[in-house]
Order: structure tokens, then C-alpha cells, then sequence
């Protein structure tokens, strides 16, 4: 007589048989997206918001569908192709596509500005909900304070200049990146050039319109909602609710800033010889320092060398690095502020912003190297042409391939032993000295918090404010790798010499990720690197944002999900 389990063993499925029902239920799986097209269809989608590899439709690009056009996010390395793209044009398109795809048990990724540096805002085979047409827009005066509410579709290069127009003119603790959206901004933390005089961009957000994980519609405010909008001030993005609208307290632009530069070690006529031990001391007093309260803004861009051509005396090592700024104030009294705190430094002017002038240029070079900076400073020339004779412009804000990690500095600082960590972290056989001139650059920015605006919080205030759980830090490290080639060179493809480099490149990012340096903590969610635990991206406030999701988005299969989402 045979055992119970030789009897199950018997009547299994065979192989074959075993992938014939796993391709079944990918059966089911596509019939269920012509199905959600079908009834999105019947609730009066248009064609051109509902988008796959079969429509016919156009884009602005010869050659590419708009499907196709639209598969393309701001990390070129990474590429995916979701089943449908829905192009949502209101909170309402928002909510009806998000509860017809999830009775469908279909999988949902949410993309505003497309900057997720993982590509968690998309997916292959997934339903993918475009937020780029919500552009609502109005500035209202609540109680002596103007309140912006802006459509969750919309990026810097565009609201800017809206906020601007307004009487007064106004602005928000905005970023550096043109192209990046405010919605994935604000939820991450949202650092930028007025972080030491404003706060982070989350400590503004007072309201927000939010799809529920039931597909219900709620406003969040500070009346209604409360653990919601703690949350979405820097808990991360997609998992409480999908934002359709924020609103913004908005401040004042000033009557006159200067953004400025100061180089060291490179081959800038303006830069000076210092050693990065020197420089990083001297920018570290700077930001810590009560009395530099008209420097708004700031960061620290320190390249990275390779390890045979350095000293093997780390406090000796001078690395190609700039510092840049934002100064609110005349520009004589910023020539004196580099005077008492920079040794032998000159600021270099790139330009004053007004009440009048206020537009979306924003500081995209204080993000990214490019290969343009490069052959700018080889030529001494500022009008660059690429082999065809067209002109060669900065694409600080294109898509391009790229890999990130970060740390963030405790407010105790990092003190002699983090500093020289830091500094021989950026000294490594896994660079190549070649690189920067094929376009391929690896580097760390450090972007300062310390300042005026958190110096008034107690150590014990930020969290219970504000979710991002850095108030109380001194400044972030961003650790960078990026591709940026010339037109000729990306049209070669994969014949491009940049290419014999990169693995090495991203092994020096998984290398920096897993340094020691003492004095630091966590991670920056906005600066996402998988590999990183997600708890370690929001420390003291993890255990509260899983709270608040379990117990107010209403999404008990957690349909609100990516790899880095708080749960």
C-alpha cells in the first residue's frame, strides 16, 4: 500500500504541466489589462491617456510612439516597459484608474517627474499612473501666509516661473534639478538651494489631496488627517496615498541673491591649490556657524581621483572640488564673507536673481558634473561645438545613466577620523584617472542643513513635526556616478569607449556605500540606492510611518508598494 506521500507525488502536476498553469495565469494576467483599458474606456479615458505597445499613437519625437516616449525616466541605465501607461488628467482619473486596476489584481506604479533614481516610479508589466497633466495652480492668502497649491504634475522648470509671476513674486524651498517633479521632491525631504534659511521643502507642505488605498479621496491638512500629512512631510513616496495636489506655504523672493562658485584643485583660472582636508573643515565651520545666516544654500562637490596618482598622506591629498552657493545680500558683502572663511578664494559669479528675474534656470550644476564643464575648462572657451559644428550645451537636467548612494552627517560632525574616512573614500584604484574626460564622472556632493532655520528646533521637535529624519544633521553625502557623453560619443552605442570603465565606476559606488565613516548615519531616501535596508532610510520615524500606513491609507493588500516603500 503506498504512503500518503508518495500518492500526492503521484498525482502532481508534471513539468510541463506545472508551466502551463504559470503561463495560464499570465493569461489572465494580460486579459485583465485589455480589460482595464476596455472599462477606463467607458468611464471617457481619451486614447491618448491610455497608452501601450499596441497604440498608434504619436509622440513629439520622430520615430517614437507616444507609448514609447513615455517607457523613458530620468535614469536612462534602467529601462522598463509597464503594460499600460494611464496619462491622468485629474484626481478623478486618478482614483478610477487605481480602483479599476486593482480589482483587476493588477500591480499599480505611480510617476510624476520620472527622478526616482531606482525606477521605482515605474515597472515592466505594470499599471503605470502619470501624473504629469494634474497642473492645477492658485496662490491663496491664508492668515498673512501665501499658500500654493500646485498639481502634483508639475517640475521645478515649470512651477517656478508660475510662482514667480505672482504679485509679490514668489518662490518655495525648491531643488537644484530643473526637471525634477514636486512630488517625489517634497516626500522625500525636498533639499535644495534654500535649505539652511527655509528647511527642508517638506517643513512647508500645510495640505495635500490624497487617493487612499481604497481609492477613497481625502484632503490632509492640519485639522483633518494629521498622521497622513506627518507622514507625507519626507516619509517617503507612494506609500500612505497617491498625492495629486500639494499646498505649499510659499515665501517672498528676496531682492537680491547671487548664486556663486568657488573651485579648488582643478583647471579653472579662478580655482586654488588647497588640500580637501583643509577644504572640507573650512565649509563645515561655515555652515555650523550662527553668523552666515545670508548664505541660504549651500554644497560641496568633491570629485573622486584615482588611487595611483594621489599621495598616500590623506591630509595632503587635493581633490578637483567646488563649493556652491546661494547668497542673499549684495555681492560685496559676499566677497567679504569668502575673504574671513575661505584661505586665498575667489568667488566666481553665475548670476543674480530678483524680485524681477526669478525663472527656472535654478542651480542644475550644483547636482551633476558634465562633460561640458570639462572641455570648458580644457578650452577656456564658453561657446563649445560638438564635431557637426552644433553647438555643445550643458545636460545637467537630461536623462542619463547613473548609480547613487548616500550618508548623511550626524549634527556632532564627522571630527578628524570621519573627515580622513571621507576623503580616502574619494581615493580609489577603482578610478580612472581617463574618465572624466569620456564623460564619466564619479564624485560626492555634500549638501548642507545645518543652518538658521534648524538651529531654532530642539532635538526633540523635528520629529514630531516633519517625518524626514534628518532635521537635525549637518549636511548629506551623496555619492555619484554618471555617464554625460557628447552627442557623437551616445551615438556610437555600446561602441564607446566610456563603457570600459563603468563596472568599475559602479563598484566603487557599492564600495562607498558599505565605508566606514564615522560621524554619519542612514541614508537620504531621495538619493534611493536598493541595496540600501529600507528602515535605514528613515531611522527614528520607520516604526510611526509603518503605523500610520497600517492604520490610515486604507491599503490592506498594500497595493501601495515599490521595493523602498516603508513597507
Amino acid at each position: 500500500m503506498m504512503n500518503n506521500q508518495n500518492t500526492v507525488h503521484e498525482v502532481s502536476q508534471q513539468p510541463h504541466e506545472q508551466l502551463k498553469s504559470a503561463q495560464s495565469l499570465m493569461a489572465t494576467y494580460w486579459n485583465n489589462t485589455l480589460r482595464l483599458v476596455q472599462a477606463l474606456k467607458s468611464l471617457d479615458f481619451k486614447d491618448d491617456q491610455l497608452l501601450t505597445q499596441a497604440s498608434p499613437s504619436v509622440s513629439e519625437t520622430p520615430g517614437l510612439t507616444g507609448y514609447q516616449a513615455q517607457t523613458l525616466i530620468f535614469n536612462t541605465r534602467l529601462r522598463f516597459n509597464p503594460a499600460v501607461i494611464i496619462m491622468c488628467e485629474s484626481t478623478k482619473n486618478v482614483a478610477q484608474a487605481y480602483k479599476q486596476a486593482i480589482s483587476l489584481n493588477l500591480p499599480i506604479r505611480v510617476r510624476s517627474g520620472g527622478h526616482d533614481h531606482e525606477g521605482e516610479c515605474t515597472g515592466t508589466d505594470v499599471i503605470l499612473l502619470d501624473l504629469s497633466r494634474l497642473t492645477d495652480f492658485n496662490v491663496d492668502k491664508v492668515n498673512g501666509d501665501y499658500i500654493a497649491s500646485i498639481g502634483s504634475g508639475y517640475r521645478f522648470f515649470q512651477v517656478v516661473p508660475k510662482l514667480a509671476d505672482n504679485n509679490p513674486p514668489l518662490t518655495i524651498p525648491h531643488g537644484t534639478c530643473a526637471t525634477v517633479g514636486l512630488a517625489g521632491f517634497i516626500q522625500g525631504g525636498g533639499w535644495g538651494p534654500w535649505t539652511r534659511s527655509k528647511g527642508m521643502c517638506c517643513e512647508s507642505l500645510v495640505g495635500a489631496t490624497v487617493v487612499l488605498g481604497n481609492g477613497d479621496i481625502v484632503e490632509v491638512n492640519e485639522k483633518s488627517h494629521q498622521a497622513l500629512l506627518w507622514a507625507l512631510r519626507g516619509g517617503g513616496a507612494l506609500s500612505y496615498g497617491i498625492v495629486t495636489n500639494f499646498k505649499v506655504k510659499a515665501f517672498e523672493i528676496p531682492e537680491e541673491i547671487h548664486r556663486f562658485v568657488i573651485n579648488w584643485n582643478t583647471n579653472d583660472e579662478h580655482a586654488q591649490l588647497l588640500p580637501t582636508f583643509e577644504l572640507l573643515s573650512q565649509w563645515e565651520d561655515v555652515i555650523n556657524n550662527a553668523s552666515t545666516d545670508m548664505l541660504v544654500g549651500t554644497n560641496l562637490k568633491i570629485n573622486a581621483v584615482a588611487a595611483e596618482h594621489a599621495t598616500s598622506e590623506v591630509r595632503k591629498l587635493c581633490h578637483p572640488s567646488s563649493m556652491y552657493g546661494y547668497w542673499q545680500g549684495s555681492w560685496q558683502a559676499l566677497e567679504e564673507f569668502v575673504t574671513n572663511n575661505f584661505s586665498n578664494s575667489t568667488p566666481v559669479h553665475q548670476g543674480t536673481d530678483t524680485k524681477a528675474n526669478y525663472n527656472s534656470a535654478l542651480m542644475s550644476n550644483w547636482s551633476r558634473n558634465s562633460l561640458y564643464d570639462v572641455l570648458k575648462n580644457k578650452m577656456h572657451v564658453g561657446n563649445l561645438m560638438n564635431t557637426d559644428g552644433m553647438p555643445f550645451t550643458p545636460d545637467f537636467d537630461a536623462p542619463a545613466p547613473h548609480k547613487l548612494t548616500s550618508k548623511v552627517v550626524k549634527i556632532s560632525g564627522l571630527k578628524k577620523e570621519g573627515k580622513d574616512q571621507l576623503i580616502q573614500s574619494l581615493t580609489s584604484d577603482l578610478i580612472n584617472a581617463k574618465s572624466s574626460d569620456l564623460g564619466l564622472f564619479s564624485y560626492v556632493t555634500l549638501g548642507a542643513i545645518a543652518g538658521p532655520f534648524y538651529d531654532e528646533i530642539s532635538e526633540e521637535e523635528p520629529n514630531a513635526r516633519v517625518a524626514f529624519p534628518y532635521s537635525k544633521s549637518q549636511y548629506t553625502i551623496q555619492y555619484q556616478t554618471w555617464w554625460n557623453e557628447s552627442v557623437e560619443l551616445k551615438e556610437k552605442g555600446q561602441n564607446n569607449e566610456v563603457y570600459n570603465y563603468i563596472n568599475r565606476a559602479m563598484d566603487w559606488i557599492e564600495v562607498s556605500r558599505e565605508t566606514q565613516i564615522n560621524g554619519t548615519e542612514g541614508a537620504f531616501i531621495s538619493f534611493k540606492d536598493s541595496a540600501i535596508p529600507t528602515k535605514t532610510y528613515f531611522l527614528g520615524s520607520y516604526q510611526q510611518l509603518i503605523d500610520v500606513k497600517e492604520a490610515y491609507s486604507k491599503d490592506s493588500f498594500n497595493h501601495l508598494r515599490s521595493r523602498k516603500t516603508i513597507i
